[in-house]
C-alpha cells in the first residue's frame, strides 16, 4: 500500500497569524492586572500543572493544580476575567505508608488543590498566568492517541508480586519520551485511553528497600499521580487539549480518588467505597460510573466516550447482572445520536482483545453494545492491553448482533507501562523477543467470530492520526519519534489496514 509520509512540525496555533499579537498582548496584560488585583496572602507562582479538557457536548475545562497554600489561578477568556474555583482541596492521608486489605485505598496525601473553570464550547482564546491555554480546534486533522502510561508498582507485603518497572529509566519506562514525541508533532487533540496511575504499593522489605532508600514516589496521593502522569506529561499537556477516559486503574478501590479530582469530566465527587480487596470491591455499581456522552469534532466526526473501567468483563453475562443493568444506563444515549457523521467509540476495556477468555464472551459489555451500538460506529479504540493491536472483522461475520459489520478495533495500550512482552502469564508474552507479534489474524475467536485481519506489536508506542482528503492515515512512533509502522483507517469498510515493520 501507499504509505503516508509522517508529517512535520506546523506552525503554533496560537502565535502563527500575525494579527493575534496584539489580542495576545492585550490578554497578557490583562493577567497581569488581575494579578495585582489578587489578595495580598495568595501564591503568585503559576501552577504546577494546567491543562484544557473536553467533555460532554464540547464543553471546555480549563484545569490546575495548585500547591498548599496557594489559591486557584484566574484565566483571561475571551478578554474577560474568570476565576477558576477549586474541585477538591488538599487532604491529609493518615497512616497511608501501610496498607493492609480491608483498608481505604486512599488514606493518602494530596497535598494540592485542583482547580477548574467550565467554558462553553463557543469559547475561543484563554490563557492563565499569561500563558495561552490549548483549545478546540475547529476542524482538528491531528490526534494523538495514547493510553496505559504508568509506572507498574505493585508488590504487596507477600505472595506473588509484579515485576517492579524501572521508573528512573527512560528505556524502561518510556512515558516522558513519549510524551515529549508527542508533542512535537503539534496535534489538534490529544486522547487518553485510561491507566495513568500505576504507583499503587511496594510492602515486600526485599523487593522494595531500593526504591525507599532512593525515594521513589509510590502511593496512591499527589506525589505518585506527580511522577506518574503529570510531571511526565507536561510538554503534552501543554500542547493541545485532551479528551480522557478511565481506566480500571482509576476504579474506586486504586487510583479513583486522584481521578475523581483532576481528571473526571463530572464535577468532584469522593468514592462512596474505598475498601481495597473486599467483597465490595469497586465494580461498575459502586465505581461512580458515568454515562457515555459525545464530542462533535467539526462536521465529520463524532467520539462517544464511554466508562467501562470496571467492567467484569473476564466474566460471561449470566455470571454478571448488575453490570448488564449499568450498561443498559450508562449507554441509553447511544441509540438516539443521529447517524449523520463518522463515529468512533473510546472505552478503556476492549469489546475484543486476546487477553479476554472466550469462555467469558458474551461478557455484559458486549451484549450491551448488541442492543445500542450505532451501525455509524467504525472504530473502538481502546487500552488495557500492553500492546498494539487492531482487529478487523467480515462485514458480514456477525450478522445478528452487529447487522452493519463489526467495527474495527484498535488497541493502543504500550505508552509506557510494561509491556504484555514482558508478563509470563499474558498470551502475548515473548520468550524471544518480537516472537508474538504478527501481521495477521491467527484464528482466534472474539466473541465467537474469527477476526478476518489484524496485526499485534509490542513496541512501546504512541498512534498518530492524521486527516487526508480521503480519510485518516495513522502512524504508530515510538519514543524518539521515529515512524513503527503506518496505517490507513478505512471508515467505509470499518477496518484499519497496516504494514508490518522490519525487525527493529
Amino acid at each position: 500500500m501507499t504509505r503516508p509520509a509522517l508529517p512535520g512540525p506546523r506552525r503554533s496555533r496560537f502565535f502563527g497569524d500575525p494579527g493575534r499579537h496584539l489580542t495576545v498582548a492585550l490578554l497578557t496584560l490583562l493577567t497581569l492586572l488581575a494579578g495585582c488585583a489578587t489578595s495580598p496572602g495568595s501564591d503568585p507562582r503559576p501552577p504546577p500543572h494546567r491543562w484544557t479538557q473536553l467533555g460532554a457536548g464540547g464543553s471546555i475545562s480549563l484545569r490546575a493544580v495548585v500547591g498548599v497554600p496557594g489559591e486557584c489561578p484566574a484565566a483571561i477568556v475571551d478578554g474577560q476575567l474568570r476565576q477558576l474555583s477549586a474541585r477538591a482541596g488538599a487532604t491529609s492521608g493518615a497512616g497511608s505508608a501501610t496498607r493492609t486489605p480491608g483498608k481505604p485505598a486512599f488514606a493518602a496525601d494530596f497535598a494540592v488543590t485542583a482547580c477548574e473553570l467550565v467554558l462553553p464550547a463557543s469559547a475561543r482564546q484563554a490563557t492563565i498566568d499569561g500563558q495561552p491555554m490549548p483549545m478546540p480546534h475547529a476542524d482538528p486533522r491531528r490526534i494523538v492517541v495514547v493510553g496505559d502510561t504508568g509506572c507498574r508498582i505493585k508488590v504487596p507485603a507477600s505472595g506473588v508480586a509484579d515485576p517492579i518497572q524501572d521508573c528512573a529509566s527512560p528505556t524502561a519506562w518510556p512515558w516522558q519520551r513519549i510524551a515529549a514525541a508527542a508533542a512535537r508533532t503539534q496535534p489538534d487533540l490529544v486522547i487518553h485511553l485510561g491507566d495513568y496511575h500505576y504507583r499503587e504499593y511496594c510492602d515486600q522489605p526485599a523487593l522494595c528497600a531500593p526504591l525507599h532508600a532512593e525515594g521513589v514516589p509510590i502511593g496512591y496521593g499527589w506525589a505518585g499521580w506527580n511522577a506518574d502522569f503529570f510531571s511526565p506529561a507536561a510538554a503534552l499537556l501543554a500542547t493541545a487539549p485532551w479528551i480522557v477516559v478511565r481506566g480500571n486503574h482509576e476504579n474506586c478501590d486504586r487510583a479513583g480518588e486522584g481521578w475523581m479530582r483532576f481528571l473526571s469530566p463530572l464535577p468532584y465527587r469522593p468514592c462512596p467505597n474505598q475498601t481495597d480487596q473486599t467483597a465490595s470491591r469497586s465494580l461498575l455499581a459502586n465505581n461512580l460510573t458515568a454515562a457515555a456522552y459525545h464530542i462533535d469534532l467539526g462536521q465529520r466526526l463524532r467520539l462517544v466516550v464511554a466508562d467501562n473501567a470496571a467492567a467484569q468483563d473476564y466474566r460471561p453475562l449470566r455470571a454478571t447482572p448488575d453490570d448488564a443493568e449499568v450498561f443498559a444506563h450508562t449507554l441509553a444515549a447511544l441509540p438516539s445520536l443521529p447517524a449523520d457523521r463518522s463515529t468512533w467509540l473510546l472505552i478503556h476495556k476492549p469489546v475484543w482483545y486476546d487477553l479476554l477468555d472466550p469462555a467469558a464472551q458474551p461478557n455484559a459489555l458486549q451484549a450491551g453494545l448488541h442492543q445500542t451500538l450505532l451501525a455509524s460506529v467504525q472504530f473502538i479504540f481502546s487500552g488495557h492491553q500492553h500492546a498494539f493491536q487492531t482487529i478487523n472483522f467480515a462485514r458480514a461475520a456477525d450478522p445478528v448482533n452487529h447487522p452493519a459489520g463489526r467495527p474495527a478495533q484498535i488497541i493502543v495500550g504500550a505508552s509506557g507501562t510494561q509491556l504484555e512482552a514482558f508478563d509470563p502469564l499474558s498470551p502475548l508474552y515473548e520468550r524471544i523477543a518480537g516472537s508474538q507479534e504478527r501481521a495477521q489474524a491467527d484464528g482466534r475467536r472474539y466473541e465467537g467470530v474469527v477476526a478476518h485481519s489484524g496485526i499485534v506489536l509490542n513496541r512501546y508506542s504512541f498512534l498518530l492520526l492524521d486527516r487526508t482528503d480521503d480519510g485518516w492515515a495513522a502512524t504508530l512512533i515510538d519514543g524518539d519519534g521515529n515512524p513503527i509502522d503506518r496505517c490507513r483507517l478505512d471508515e467505509p469498510g470499518k477496518a484499519v489496514s497496516c504494514g508490518f515493520p522490519a525487525d527493529p
